[in-house]
């Protein structure tokens, strides 16, 4: 028997999911927002595992379809072909063509619905197995889209690769390419399974790990190390806590809101520092991957958030190294923010903590250029520091990350004043006298400054407090000072560790959020 050779589609053959890329031509973006909006209770249910992909396809290409008037079918249809080909991954399409040349069956095996991946297929020169549904051109009130065969994912990928080729083919004869759970049958079934790669070598669908639940767990145990300080205060204070907080319900949407904003500024930053490498694209999966990092962002200098490299390796094939890089660059755009902004916003105190620069200082400063400069003129300090300049430098960032790291700064600059609005407008709230945006500004500042120098987990206790005395001394009474602080850290950042840990107790899908399985 000849060697068969089954690509996933999804993913593996192509960047993104070819079905929403047909649903985006068909209704465009704020369209396809209107029919997830009205399919909002089958999302939900499809989300929680009581609907399955395949039923929740069939209703999103039908409502997309009736919606869709005949000539943007047509036209969507027309220029699916011509998008798919240039989303090909080079490495695949070599790969691909390699197996051809060598007389290969190449086959592609996709859950994506037949019509839309034909075309490619044509093109490519394969044959394909895919998931079947009546005409799409046809579909109106009264003959509705429906898939003939069973969602082609899992199990039945296989089963469908044994019924096209009439025998079930011997593992050392089958080599296959996918890269989410929908592909992990038909990856176990071949000797040459291709997890995510397009190498020689053969990478197996990797064994599930129950380190899954570490991530929620971890941020679960730091949401309540967060809540302590609320759980152990007086009666008095709780009770006072809790008449604000309902006084503060009206006001929520507007302080999510600028909460909202930030974080949708922190994910244009990544995107942006990832842009710059070649890695990923604004997508579902992306955004989710990045979103769960913030489960353990309350760590002290939020190494936690070094979890969504490895999250992000294991889930999209990210590179580990350029993800820590960008990790890095993140950090120091913060701390380049904070710094331009406490000089902008208190520089005579500032100035204060300077030392002096008196004439041993001077001497001193001298003395450690000079040794540097006669330690590097000697020839055997030379070569051994371009020996380690060598070994180190495949390490280091990329001039492309390096030259994006100007433009994150600015960005973190508008993150920190946005992020300062919610202390702002509690302030105004609740405060018998409001404080100005550029005072709010100075204290978020500082006192998250003192939270982070503390190394406790969110800095919890020292911001609080730090927040508490800075606003005593733009007058607030200390209890409503103090109601502030817990407010502010509840709204940011306890409740983003609440909504990330409780997002990363779902699977994060490989493609996007229609292809949780193709």
């Amino acid at each position: 028997m000849n060697l068969v050779v089954a690509f996933d589609c999804d993913g593996t053959l192509i960047h993104g999911d070819a079905t929403r890329r047909f649903l985006l031509l068909l209704r465009g973006p704020l369209g396809l927002l209107a029919d997830c909006c009205r399919l909002a209770p089958q999302l939900l249910a499809w989300q929680l595992g009581r609907c399955s992909t395949a039923a929740l396809k069939e209703s999103l290409l039908n409502q997309a379809l009736q919606a869709a008037p005949m000539h943007r079918r047509q036209a969507a249809l027309r220029q699916l072909p011509a998008i798919l080909v240039a989303q090909l991954r080079p490495q695949a399409k070599v790969r691909l063509r390699w197996h051809q040349q060598q007389g290969h069956r190449c086959l592609i095996v996709t859950a994506s619905p037949e019509p839309l991946i034909a075309p490619l297929a044509h093109t490519l020169g394969v044959e394909l197995i895919g998931t079947g549904c009546s005409d799409l051109l046809q579909v109106g009130p009264s003959s509705p889209l429906r898939l003939t065969t069973p969602n082609c994912k899992g199990a039945e990928k296989v089963r469908r690769l044994e019924q096209h080729l009439g025998v079930h083919p011997p593992s050392d004869q089958l080599e296959a390419y996918g890269d989410s759970r929908g592909d992990r049958e038909l990856l176990q079934a071949s000797a040459r399974p291709h997890w995510r790669s397009f190498t020689d070598a053969p990478v197996p669908y990797p064994k599930s790990k129950a380190a899954r639940w570490l991530l929620p767990l971890l941020a679960l145990a730091l949401l309540l190390a967060g809540l302590s300080g609320f759980l152990f205060t007086t009666s008095e204070a709780r009770a006072d806590l809790v008449t604000n907080s309902l006084r503060l319900i009206k006001w929520l949407p507007a302080l999510y809101g600028v909460v909202a904003l930030s974080y949708a500024g922190r994910y244009w930053r990544w995107r942006l520092l990832l842009g710059r490498l070649g890695i990923g694209s604004t997508d579902w999966p992306d955004f989710l991957g990045w979103l769960r990092g913030f489960a353990l962002t309350a760590t002290p200098a939020k190494l936690g958030e070094l979890s969504r490299v490895q999250l992000l390796h294991e889930q999209l094939g990210y590179p580990r190294l350029p993800l820590v890089h960008v990790f890095v660059a993140e950090r120091c755009a913060d701390a380049a923010a904070v710094a331009l902004l406490l000089m902008l916003l208190t520089p005579a105190q500032l100035l204060e903590r300077l030392p002096v620069l008196s004439s041993t200082w001077l001497v001193g400063i001298a003395l450690v250029i000079c040794g540097a400069v006669v330690l590097t003129s000697r020839p055997g300090t030379g070569r051994w520091l371009a020996g380690r300049w060598q070994r180190w430098r495949h390490h280091l960032p990329s001039g492309a990350l390096a030259h994006a790291t100007i433009p994150a700064v600015l960005i973190s600059v508008l993150l920190r004043a946005t992020e300062s609005l919610v202390l702002w407008l509690l302030v105004r709230f609740l405060a018998p006298a409001p404080i100005t945006i550029p005072v709010a500004m100075a204290i978020y500042l500082l006192s998250g400054t003192a939270g982070m120098a503390s190394s406790l987990p969110g800095g919890i206790g020292v911001n609080e407090a730090a927040t508490v005395l800075l606003l005593g001394q733009q007058g607030l009474p200390t209890g409503i000072a103090l109601q502030i602080a817990v407010l502010r850290r509840l709204i940011t950042p306890w409740s983003m560790v609440a909504l990330t840990a409780a997002v990363s107790v779902l699977p994060l899908p490989a493609g996007a959020q229609l292809r949780r399985d193709s």
